[in-house]
């Protein structure tokens, strides 16, 4: 492969893993829909990023470190067990914070939306290795354009494909746990919206 193309791909690659990871993706959401919503959007974007962005993140990021882990995306699915669990917690903790006091109806069924992702997940992750990151990318693809417009799907589509892409190629993913990642991501989105 030519230099110029294995550079491209190299950063195709960086892109669709680490720059849309679910952790960049969900913060993404966690922050422009409270701020769309509610004038009071900066504790409740607050509380969604902690429990489900800064906990589960620094979680994976020390597993790998303490070798619990082979890396920060957890690539075996038998690692995923504990992880999930804990990151069940800290997203119900959001979710139950929100649901007890007066925030907006969008931001609670956002957290409604993630606590229900991590279950199916988790649950579909006893069987097969669903991609977590095709499935946050899928829910980015359907969201952002269902609540702001259907010119995004000019942005959120080609996320939703870098990432498949980038997961594939790198041999993270089958095709069948990135397809069962993303129709479990879209069944969320879909789900959302029919919430609000």
């Amino acid at each position: 492969m030519p230099y110029r193309l294995a550079r491209l791909d190299r950063l195709a690659r960086f892109v669709g893993t680490e720059v849309f990871s679910p952790f960049v993706l969900v913060g993404i959401l966690l922050v422009a829909i409270p701020l769309a919503s509610t004038e009071h959007w900066l504790w409740q974007a607050a509380v969604g990023l902690v429990s489900v962005v800064a906990i589960p993140l620094a979680l994976s990021l020390w597993f790998a470190r303490t070798g619990r882990t082979t890396d920060k995306f957890i690539y075996h699915r038998h690692q995923r067990h504990l992880f999930y669990g804990i990151s069940l917690v800290s997203v119900g903790a959001g979710t139950l914070t929100l649901l007890l006091t007066p925030s907006a109806p969008e931001v609670k069924a956002l957290l409604l939306a993630m606590l229900a992702a991590i279950v199916v997940i988790a649950l579909v992750n006893l069987r097969l290795k669903a991609s977590a990151h095709a499935g946050m990318s899928a829910v980015f693809a359907v969201l952002v354009p269902g609540l702001f417009g259907p010119w995004w799907l000019l942005l959120t589509v080609p996320v939703h494909v870098t990432v498949w892409w980038s997961r594939w190629v790198q041999r993270r993913h089958t095709t069948a746990e990135l397809v069962v990642g993303t129709v479990i991501g879209v069944a969320i989105g879909v789900g959302y919206l029919a919430l609000v």
